[in-house]
């Protein structure tokens, strides 16, 4: 083990930075702006996908689910092989930013494969394509993303720096869902809606997510990067155990799948919610994410002075309970409900995830740096890579348990996207999808926080283990 801690110790700075240095604002924005590829594929596919399927491509809701889940497992696997490679690599451009470039191409594409498939394929043929298409999207997904988020751990050593850091990226999210959330179901509409609707949106969607992918890796440069360490890195496995002893680490695992699990729940819903329960034309979901994304976007300088003030684990308790209490609001929506008292519901949820992602992305650049602190291993993307993992099994669980509870309570699929009248059973499952679901999600992840004891003082506390 100690060979292990002296080859990694090797690893020198590109461009060092000292904790009291701010990071320059264009390249803090850069980082920032990468966002809008994942958070793009995320929306459009936890939002649209499973309606899609079940609407316009004729697959049984339950078999949809199971879909997303074979694919998200798929992830589990190629999560940490993505974090090892990205930390492998060597470039002139670093470890992890040379892949901005192909995961946004790849990204993009995926979208135009779910969204626009050939007219022809349908019945079992859909199911078999799909499950490609998905696959394709998943490998897309994470060459972006893990290597992506393995970068803030090397742009900077400062702890509430990384709060601003990601105060970036929450509103490249919300700038991702004016695309994703606000425009998209005006583009279904006016292209006519069935498959021809939803081919539309993925090819506009698409050509989103390179933009952004090249716009990333232009503006971040000049952003500070470790260089590879000489000699072999340690073995995968080797690796996987030490990072097991990250406590830290490993708590918030668990806490991040909890709350994206609520999230994949309150989204894959929402589709279902607008159109069959509440009976609003899909242009209410533009004025729903709007309001969301504008109360994120007001929120966000608030959630850090909070942060700073009472701490970023209360900080982030305060923000979930939050967003459960307004998710718990929609059993009591109705047909016929205003559109300002449907409003008032993301308005809430809108405020509370900015805290949430915010916050919960700051955590974890703070464990990573509590391991180099612990053991000088720069290792990122394995952490990004496991981290992500996390990510994606909560978001095959959430539609699958969707499509589960859809299928046993009785949900009718169809094809080219009518309307089918529904039965009360079937309403009463996605009342539970949007309302009741999130918030247990969420109360498994507070109840975890309490215990999460990474704090400012404990890490700079914290020196390499003998």
């Amino acid at each position: 083990m100690e060979a292990m801690h002296g080859v990694c110790l090797g690893a020198i700075m590109k461009t060092e930075i000292a904790p009291e240095v701010r990071l320059p604002l264009l390249i803090a924005i850069g980082w920032g702006v990468g966002t809008v590829v994942p958070s793009i594929m995320f929306n459009i596919t936890n939002v649209f996908l499973m309606r899609f399927m079940t609407d316009a491509m004729g697959i049984a809701a339950v078999t949809a689910g199971a879909l997303f889940a074979i694919s998200k497992i798929y992830d589990a696997v190629t999560d940490p092989l993505m974090g090892t490679l990205s930390d492998k690599t060597r470039s002139r451009w670093g470890r992890h930013r040379p892949y901005l470039i192909l995961g946004a191409v790849v990204g993009g594409l995926s979208l135009v494969a779910l969204f626009a498939p050939p007219g022809g394929i349908v019945g079992d043929n859909a199911v078999w394509y799909m499950l490609a298409a998905l696959l394709f999207y998943s490998t897309g997904y994470t060459i972006f993303n893990v290597p992506y988020l393995a970068m803030p751990a090397e742009m900077t050593q400062n702890y509430h720096e990384r709060s601003f850091l990601m105060s970036w990226r929450v509103t490249a999210i919300n700038v991702a869902q004016v695309g994703s959330l606000i425009l998209a179901p005006v583009i279904l509409v006016q292209a006519g809606g069935g498959r021809v609707g939803y081919a539309t949106v993925g090819w506009a969607m698409a050509g989103v997510v390179i933009l952004a992918g090249v716009v990333s890796f232009s503006m971040t440069a000049k952003a500070p990067f470790h260089d590879v360490p000489s000699g072999p890195m340690p073995k995968f496995k080797d690796q996987l155990r030490t990072v097991a002893e990250n406590k830290p680490f490993l708590m918030l695992l668990f806490i991040k799948f909890f709350m994206l699990l609520s999230n994949s729940f309150s989204f894959g819903a929402s589709a279902y919610f607008v159109q069959r329960v509440i009976q609003q034309p899909d242009s209410t979901m533009s004025w729903m994410f709007g309001t969301s994304t504008a109360a994120s976007l007001l929120t966000i300088p608030i959630w850090l002075k909070v942060a700073r003030r009472i701490g970023k684990a209360r900080a982030l308790i305060l923000a979930c309970v939050m967003f459960a209490l307004f998710a718990l609001s929609w059993l009591w929506a109705e047909q016929g409900d205003s559109l300002v008292l449907i409003l008032l519901r993301p308005l809430g949820t809108g405020t509370a995830a900015a805290g949430i992602i915010l916050i919960g992305q700051s955590m974890l650049p703070d464990t990573i740096e509590y391991d180099r602190r612990r053991t000088g291993l720069e290792r990122a993307g394995i952490f990004a890579g496991i981290y992500t993992t996390a990510e994606k099994l909560a978001y095959a669980l959430g539609p699958a348990l969707t499509g589960i509870l859809l299928g046993a309570m009785g949900y009718v699929s169809g094809t080219g996207g009518a309307a089918i009248e529904q039965p009360a059973s079937a309403i009463t499952a996605i009342y539970l999808c949007i309302g009741v679901a999130p918030g247990a999600c969420l109360s498994a992840a507070i109840a975890m926080l309490f215990f999460y004891d990474l704090d400012e003082a404990k890490l700079k506390a914290t020196t390499k283990i003998a």
